[in-house]
């Protein structure tokens, strides 16, 4: 009897790792699906924000015939402005992330 209960108590501690290294393999999984998601919209952020302020500043460039002083002014507003609205969107993307992963 001792030994059928020892047996038991060997195969569930074996299961009870696989369980946790399938565990942890799902979870390094995610990990590396998000790293590569957030690497994907910090290309996308970075590519748009620098395209779209380095435009709007040769508009107003050639359009308006605005000074080069009034340009890089213009270019560095534009710059901080889409800075801060990528700063606070990433925030909620990793606050999505987070708690896609915690189960909430």
């Amino acid at each position: 009897m001792d030994s059928r209960e020892n047996d038991h108590k060997y195969i569930n501690e074996i299961w009870r790792r696989i369980n946790i290294k399938e565990y942890d393999k799902i979870q390094l999984q995610k990990i590396k699906e998000n790293k590569k998601t957030l690497k994907r919209i910090r290309i996308r952020w970075m590519t748009s924000t620098f395209g779209i302020s380095s435009a709007v500043s040769l508009t107003l460039y050639f359009k308006f015939g605005m000074g080069m002083k009034l340009i890089l002014m213009s270019t560095l507003i534009f710059l901080v402005s889409s800075q801060l609205y990528e700063y606070f969107s990433f925030k909620e993307i990793k606050r999505r992330i987070y708690r896609e992963n915690r189960g909430y």
